[in-house]
């Protein structure tokens, strides 16, 4: 879709080249959502391709997935066999109801940081006990736990200018036992209600999202308390019990 609206588009080499930030201004990364509907507020657009985040490495402790990485690499990248929790994230990018192509363009940061309440990356993430980094325009960063990233649908910890930089996972947790169970009304259709279980030795993680605005990591598997989504897709009560149903299924799939 065209933006006839747009009337400045930038594409720095660093981050440091965007001297302000101000209101009516994008990121722009894989776009897959931003030119897919209209944008009447948007004026700048912000290109993050020529930044060179789309890294996948090893640095210390930890797997470092830089965010424009395309969705397209979490498949084909060849990941050591014992990483076992990588099937969680290949899960998540395989549900996606899009197309190759765009699977092919959209990123993972990009995926994250539109913080649907369906979104299928950032349950996968809560439940590795994933870290993003966040940075600022002057290229100061600070780190932030998956799970206390996201605060609703379309909603972040993010302010502006801020930008998710890298997503951090700790090596020793692509070794845990995961599921990922998702269900929704057809095929095509975006979830309901999405559950990711990830088991080390110690624990089980339990992440409910697409049935709550974000995602959550149960203390308990007691849903009384949860906010869950009431729209004209469903009540609140069928995604809790589609939610219990999932829950069930992913605690017998580990």
């Amino acid at each position: 879709m065209d933006l006839p609206n747009i009337e400045t588009y930038l594409q720095p080499n660093t981050i440091q080249d965007i001297p302000k930030w101000e209101k009516g201004w994008t990121w722009l990364s894989g776009g897959t959502w931003l030119f897919s509907e209209p944008q009447p507020d948007i004026k700048v657009v912000v290109d993050t391709q020529n930044l060179g985040w789309s890294e996948i490495t090893i640095q210390e402790n930890y797997l470092i997935i830089g965010a424009t990485c395309p969705l397209i690499k979490i498949l084909e990248y060849p990941w050591l066999p014992e990483w076992t929790a990588i099937a969680g994230l290949k899960a998540a990018v395989s549900s996606l109801t899009a197309s190759l192509k765009i699977i092919n363009i959209a990123t993972v940061g990009g995926n994250i940081c539109l913080a649907l309440s369906v979104g299928t990356l950032a349950p996968v993430m809560v439940a590795l006990d994933a870290t993003y980094e966040i940075w600022d325009l002057t290229g100061k960063s600070y780190q932030i736990a998956a799970k206390d990233f996201q605060l609703g649908h379309k909603t972040t910890i993010l302010k502006p200018g801020e930008i998710l930089r890298k997503i951090l996972i700790p090596l020793t947790n692509l070794q845990w036992k995961i599921n990922y169970q998702r269900l929704s009304i057809a095929a095509n259709d975006p979830a309901l209600a999405i559950v990711v279980t990830a088991k080390n030795q110690e624990n089980i993680r339990c992440v409910i999202a697409a049935s709550v605005p974000a995602p959550r990591l149960l203390a308990s598997e007691d849903l009384a308390t949860e906010n869950f989504i009431n729209d004209s897709k469903a009540s609140a009560d069928y995604r809790r019990e589609l939610t219990k149903i999932l829950i069930k299924r992913s605690f017998a799939n580990l």
